[in-house]
């Protein structure tokens, strides 16, 4: 009996995984993805001044310089964004990584989906 029990929770443990967990994962990651797209597509200029308008003065935080430091990931300077915060290109690089991986996981659920509709209809009734 708890033979059957077992493989009957990795299946239900796999659909979780499939149907909840890679969908929620895949939309998180696109949505961490828009930092490190945002600062390949603006100039590191407005990036700098945006940058500025949202500094807090004589605050500091874990973040502070990671906008200037995404800038110059963006330019391919890895020295000056670890000078800026040396989180900067780890999260810059796991954000293009993941998000990358994410677009594709989309890309191939949505081809795999499409292509299961055109066979349902495709199909003699």
């Amino acid at each position: 009996m708890n033979g059957g029990r077992s493989s009957w929770r990795s299946c239900s443990d796999s659909w979780v995984v499939r149907k909840v967990w890679l969908p929620v994962w895949a939309v998180l990651s696109c949505l961490l993805l828009a930092p490190s797209l945002m600062a390949l597509a603006i100039s590191p200029d407005r990036m700098n001044s945006l940058a500025a308008s949202v500094a807090v003065p004589h605050r500091e935080c874990p973040l502070c310089g990671m906008t200037r430091g995404y800038a110059e990931m963006a330019r391919g300077d890895i020295h000056a964004a670890w000078g800026w915060n040396r989180g900067a290109p780890v999260l810059f690089m796991a954000g293009l990584l993941n998000g990358g991986a994410a677009a594709v996981y989309l890309a191939w659920r949505w081809r795999r989906r499409a292509g299961s509709r055109e066979k349902e209809n495709s199909s003699p009734a």
